[in-house]
């Protein structure tokens, strides 16, 4: 049996001293590294970030009475404009636009988002909102330095050497500072406003109960506006979330120094001083586009002066917004949903500065491909096979004539052909855009009942906005002979790829991406297969649309009969329990029930309500297009 081995203590002293350390077979200390204490950190893991802001819904009731208000006024003014034969589109969509303004906060916002949506209003309406002036009187900036301070967690002194406490502009969502960090250099700071989540959320609660009671009443086709009111929120939460929107900011600068062109760029944002609440980035000098357009248009001699000593060319800028444009819908990660003149400054040589990433966009392949294709028969005077890839974007598709819908898209690309062809002098600014196409397809959409995806509808609106821009800076300007220099622009850049390719290939090197990229055309090839043999299976067609109409209109009927059923009732009752508390008796006569109810005028409105809200309700389902 095995003894144990007493071992003597671990340390130097505890060695018997007849023991030699260095003897072989004898108990001695090896070398140890010594090691460090576990952490004792118990920060978990950064999960997704979600915008989250409570929802008060008292104060969503109340702003409910201030979207009545605007509803009133604008139905009253308008009515009387009738009266005095001077109602006109441009009229009422210039009131529009000054009811959202006078509001300001989300009504503003509203108005911004409404100018994308070329799907929901007249094309006169969305240009006009186009113009809304977000404005607000600015919050403390007490309030605004301990924002910063208490996002930073560190003093405003130790950050900025100057702070100016006169904002540089003031909006219904932040307040724009001007300050100068210890190395001199110039910034921005952009604080929000305190509270305003909250306040946007009551006012999207309020957004949404006004629209589901216009689609109660048939103002709009049930489930007209669900699409919108989604997408509006989405839009103010991408507001609200600086974060998100520093990060697209510095991405597009990062990629706008590697398309090694030096015309356009955006500021550098310290992502390291930037929160949810608070957002620093670089100082852009230089003039405000809408200023230069502004001295354009109205020859202001003292604007474009000052361009002039900037170096600062209206056509050179002209042509450079498309050439961006074009790159940043075709080669980056995502496209600036709102190239409006406000969110772009112009720097020393006409160098272009995009800033205001909260709205954004992005195509997937397919609707790249299409409008790449597009472009294509564009320049080959093909209307034909435009109007087809135009179909892409429309998808999915109800069932309808594709054949007669080919057809009508096909007359407006005639439009846009015969534009390009005439002397860009005899033409004013709106023809020479592509405007005829897209908001042909628009409304051909909404005749046929198509819901066009919202990122289509992001990338129409920001195209058209960048080529009205770019045609009222320089009267001659070609968006298509533009697109064809970014098109050699895009073959220079694969050909310098291939070259370095094949040239690491024949020295020898690894090239790891080589490999890579031929999966990836594995990967393609398969996904092709793929979709080719869903496409001959299950053509792309919204089947939500295929309910027999008739039995939708007998559904409808009886949800009617339930609702007169169960409101007749109920009013039957109140006559019945008002009798009783007035004359002392139950009247169980029939007819002095239906008397009474016949001369209420509540219960013979509510009727007339409900058979007209369900009536519209029938009439929009049998207007829809059979295949």
């Amino acid at each position: 049996m095995n003894k144990s081995l007493e071992l003597p203590d671990n340390t130097a002293e505890g060695l018997p001293s007849a023991l030699d350390p260095h003897a072989p077979g004898r108990l001695a200390r090896l070398p140890r590294r010594a090691t460090l204490a576990p952490s004792s950190d118990t920060t978990p893991p950064s999960q997704m970030r979600f915008m989250n802001f409570k929802l008060n819904r008292l104060q969503a009731v109340a702003r409910l009475f201030t979207w009545f208000g605007v509803v009133f006024e604008f139905s009253l003014l308008t009515f009387l404009d009738g009266l005095l034969g001077r109602d006109t589109t441009a009229r009422r969509a210039r009131r529009l636009r000054q009811v959202f303004e006078e509001r300001g906060g989300s009504f503003a916002k509203l108005g911004i988002h409404l100018s994308m949506r070329v799907d929901f209003l007249p094309w006169e309406y969305c240009v006009e909102l186009s113009r809304v002036q977000d404005r607000l009187k600015p919050f403390p900036v007490a309030t605004a330095i301990k924002i910063i301070e208490r996002s930073t967690k560190r003093p405003l002194p130790t950050i900025f050497s100057r702070f100016d406490p006169q904002p540089v502009a003031s909006t219904s969502l932040a307040c724009l500072y001007q300050a100068i960090f210890h190395n001199g250099e110039d910034v921005i700071v952009k604080v929000r406003r305190p509270r305003v989540g909250e306040q946007f959320m009551s006012d999207l609660q309020a957004f949404d109960w006004l629209l589901t009671l216009a689609e109660a009443l048939t103002i709009f086709p049930p489930g007209y506006t669900s699409g919108m009111r989604a997408e509006f929120r989405d839009y103010l939460l991408e507001e609200l979330d600086f974060v998100e929107a520093a990060r697209r900011q510095d991405s597009f600068r990062r990629a706008a120094e590697a398309s090694r062109r030096d015309f356009f760029s955006a500021p550098r944002v310290y992502l390291e001083l930037t929160s949810e609440e608070v957002v620093v980035e670089e100082f852009a000098s230089g003039m405000w586009l809408w200023e230069l357009l502004a001295g354009v248009e109205q020859g202001n001699e003292a604007v474009l002066e000052h361009a002039r000593q900037m170096n600062i060319v209206p056509q050179a800028v002209a042509k450079r917004l498309l050439w961006v444009n074009n790159w940043a819908r075709e080669e980056h990660l995502f496209f600036h949903a709102d190239p409006h003149p406000n969110n772009i400054i112009l720097g020393r040589d006409s160098r272009v500065y995009f800033i205001n990433f909260a709205a954004t966009g992005s195509l997937s392949r397919s609707q790249r491909q299409a409008l790449q294709q597009n472009m294509d028969y564009l320049r080959q005077r093909d209307p034909l096979n435009m109007a087809r890839s135009s179909l892409v974007l429309m998808e999915p598709l109800p069932p309808i004539d594709v054949t007669q819908l080919v057809q009508e898209l096909e007359s407006y690309n005639w439009q846009l052909i015969y534009a390009l062809e005439a002397a860009p002098e005899s033409l004013p600014w709106q023809e020479r855009t592509s405007a005829a196409q897209w908001i042909g397809m628009i409304r051909l959409a909404q005749k046929y009942r198509i819901v066009i995806d919202s990122r289509v509808l992001r990338v129409l609106r920001a195209t058209l906005l960048v080529e009205a821009t770019s045609a009222r800076l320089h009267p001659t300007v070609d968006f298509e002979r533009e697109y064809r220099h970014f098109y050699l622009y895009r073959a220079e850049m694969a050909r310098r790829n291939v070259t370095e390719a094949v040239m690491q290939q024949l020295d020898g090197e690894p090239n790891e991406t080589f490999i890579i990229r031929l999966d990836r055309m594995a990967q393609i090839l398969t996904g092709l297969f793929f979709r080719t043999r869903r496409a001959l299976a299950l053509p792309s067609v919204n089947f939500n649309a295929l309910m027999d109409k008739w039995s939708f209109a007998i559904h409808i009927l009886m949800r009617f009969t339930t609702q007169w059923v169960i409101f007749t009732g109920l009013s039957a009752l109140a006559v019945v329990a008002g009798a009783m508390l007035t004359q002392g008796g139950v009247p169980l006569d029939p007819g002095f029930i239906v008397g009474h109810l016949l001369a209420s005028p509540v219960y013979v409105i509510v009727i007339v309500v409900l058979i007209f809200a369900n009536g519209r309700t029938i009439l929009f389902r049998l207007d829809d297009k059979d295949d």
